[in-house]
């Protein structure tokens, strides 16, 4: 539910409005056709943080300039061919959706809205395409005018940086993982807290990734001290995968052999108070020390309370592998944090991070540019098909919502939240057209008569819930008025009452190709995202380049964010599924693919076989049990192999096992060949 804005919401509305106001005055000095498009743009460039405003204002420029240049190389060639003309348009607005789609950055608003405004910009002028040209022009410079002031009021003026931000949330993120760590190795299994905490941890990751994203485009004198984030981040967003693999291990060796698991117990307590306390402790000897100490328990740990029973051993040993591995990846994580949050960086900022895209749905993505084409195919075809004056509106409209939304998983609520604020902008521009405007004279007047209404959207604009609606008044309002620096008496009501509900048409005619071809919720889109975890599990088990396996594995991680994103604790009960078992199954994919060289002919062959039988199992050709024998097969293999790659290849094989078949009953294993364990210094992680 929304609240009542605050003074941060009211104060952002001032400097919007102040923003509109000084675009507005601009436009009727100049005499630009549509000052409108100028005020439109304000609002929906108006962010509240510098970085976010910049990205959005130069990508909305770009897209703007690309649309105009599609329009006046498409429309003067295909007007004379209606049909053909409204097929290029729709595909052009599908393909540069799309593309959006697949970009991760800011830079995807850039191809959205050249997709977009090729429809605003041609639809209008159908009826005078000689004059596409200039109204391309106009087009532009309208919207840098909107860009300019808004950067004006929220980038210069009363600027609000990213940067402080970003870190602020990259100290408490990494402080909740921390403790997520702590409670993770100490306290008592709950399966649905540990797994919601484990997605929240998962969605705020993301999320700062994408305002390092925003904050790129600002603060120049930090901007190369905060690539030390994308590092970051792929390091610490691994650690909540690691964790539940040791969680899975403390579970199943209390189970196999509980005096082994109480053994082990201080040794967790000690790594939980370690983790918990080192986010504070400043850098220097004591954070080192204290990272050597861990160490060292390691080391001693590996000769109390080995299980007589072998397969009791390998999951003790695999255990204190992954807590060895954990120990790794928090002191590296730190110290990635020390570089990004220095105020004298020490050290070189690393390169420009090449980020290729994450998970991306090829089938959401055909869907979505098929319904955005769709929306503008339909409308232009009740357009053309009737007569209708204004009906090049809903086409144009119907294919601008569906752009706009076009990123969520399910537009349609989105959609209604619009539709709501259209209706009501439609009603209030009626009100200032016939009753309001006939009585102003002057610009001030202009002005104190539109700052009630956009003093109020603006406020909130900042409150999610009510974001759709507010945005919807802030910029339909101008447009369905046609508000012009002269009042024209000869307004007529039956005009504007035609393209008020063709704007609101398009707007449901998007509401219902969205109904037919977009709207799936939320257990479709977990069920794709799944899949797609079984298919990549499968591609690395069928073996590949490490560097193509494990940019594999980085897009399974943006799966999960993405599946953490979707579900709550709710969804998650609803939704059968085993969270990060691909991905931890994955890991120790990658794990044997890596040492598959260095093992013994017999070794390396039943590892292949089970390598092969995961990669059908994922496929769906071959049952569970199936690979659950094969699997113990080749652990027996490298386990009577008894060389050291074999032995890595043993606690891969286990954390496989371990990750598909946590409840499975213990292999059986010959006591005579458990391994022994070795000296750290001597194992890969």
């Amino acid at each position: 539910m929304p609240g009542f804005p605050s003074r941060a919401d009211w104060l952002f509305s001032l400097r919007s409005f102040a923003a509109a106001a000084l675009a507005l005055w601009i436009a009727f000095s100049l005499d630009l056709p549509r000052p409108y498009w100028a005020v439109g743009t304000v609002y929906i460039v108006s962010q509240t943080f510098t970085g976010a405003l910049r990205a959005k204002a130069l990508w909305r420029l770009i897209g703007t300039f690309c649309g105009g240049v599609f329009s006046v190389l498409a429309m003067p060639n295909l007007i004379d061919e209606p049909i053909l003309f409204s097929l290029a348009v729709a595909l052009w607005i599908g393909l540069c959706l799309a593309a959006s789609l697949y970009d991760p950055t800011p830079r995807s608003y850039g191809f959205m809205l050249s997709g977009y405004t090729a429809a605003l910009i041609c639809f209008p002028m159908v009826d005078s395409p000689g004059t596409i040209f200039d109204t391309a022009i106009y087009r532009v410079i309208e919207t840098s005018l909107g860009i300019l002031c808004a950067l004006l009021m929220h980038g210069i003026l009363f600027p609000r940086p990213s940067a402080p931000r970003l870190l602020a949330a990259t100290r408490a993120w990494l402080n909740d993982l921390a403790r997520y760590a702590a409670d993770s190795l100490t306290a008592p299994h709950d399966p649905v807290r540990f797994s919601s905490e484990r997605r929240r941890i998962g969605r705020d990751g993301a999320a700062l990734l994408a305002l390092f994203q925003q904050a790129r485009y600002e603060a120049p004198h930090r901007r190369a001290q905060l690539l030390w984030l994308p590092r970051l981040h792929e390091r610490a967003r691994a650690l909540p995968t690691l964790l539940t693999a040791i969680g899975e291990r403390v579970r199943t060796l209390a189970v196999l052999d509980p005096s082994a698991a109480a053994a082990l117990r201080p040794l967790l307590a000690d790594m939980a108070d370690w983790m918990a306390q080192s986010i504070d402790v400043p850098a220097g000897p004591a954070r080192t020390l204290s990272a050597h100490r861990m160490e060292g328990r390691l080391r001693d740990a590996e000769q109390l309370g080995i299980p007589a029973e072998p397969w009791a051993a390998l999951v003790r040993e695999g255990l204190l592998e992954r807590l060895r591995e954990l120990v790794e990846q928090w002191r590296e994580c730190r110290l990635l944090t020390e570089r990004l949050l220095a105020e004298r960086p020490q050290e070189a900022a690393p390169t420009e991070p090449d980020r290729p895209p994450g998970h991306v749905d090829p089938l959401l993505v055909g869907l979505s540019g098929l319904a955005a084409g769709l929306a503008l195919l339909l409308g232009c075809a009740l357009w053309i098909g009737t007569g209708w004056a204004h009906g090049s509106s809903l086409a144009m409209m119907g294919a601008v919502a569906l752009c706009i939304f076009g990123q969520l998983d399910d537009p349609a609520p989105a959609l209604k939240k619009f539709i709501t604020g259209s209706i009501l902008a439609v009603a209030i521009a009626g009100l200032y057209q016939f009753a309001i405007l006939p009585m102003i004279d002057g610009f001030p007047l202009l002005i104190l008569a539109l700052a009630p209404l956009y003093l109020v959207a603006g406020a909130l604009i900042a409150q999610p819930a009510v974001m759709a609606q507010a945005l919807a008044v802030a910029v339909t309002v101008p447009t369905v008025m046609s508000l012009q620096e002269t009042y024209s008496a000869s307004a007529d009501f039956a005009a504007y009452l035609d393209g008020g509900f063709a704007t609101v048409g398009g707007l449901i005619l998007a509401l219902a190709i969205t109904r037919l071809v977009r709207s799936f919720g939320v257990a479709w889109r977990v069920h794709r995202l799944m899949a797609a975890d079984r298919r990549d599990l499968a591609s690395m088990a069928e073996g590949g380049a490490p560097a193509d396996l494990r940019r594999i594995l980085g897009v399974m991680l943006d799966r999960f964010e993405a599946l953490a994103a979707r579900l709550t604790a709710i969804d998650a009960q609803t939704v059968r599924l085993t969270e990060l078992a691909e991905l931890r199954a994955a890991l120790n994919v990658l794990r044997l693919r890596e040492g598959m060289a260095e093992l013994p002919r017999s070794a390396r062959a039943a590892t292949e076989a089970t390598l092969a039988a995961v990669a059908a199992t994922a496929r769906g050709r071959l049952p569970a049990p199936a690979l659950l024998e094969r699997l113990d097969a080749a652990l027996q293999a490298c386990l009577s192999a008894r060389t050291r790659p074999a032995r890595r290849a043993t606690l891969a094989l286990s954390g496989l096992r371990l990750a598909l078949f946590p409840d499975a009953a213990p292999p059986a294993m010959r006591s005579g060949d458990a391994p022994q364990p070795e000296p750290a210094r001597n194992l890969v992680a």
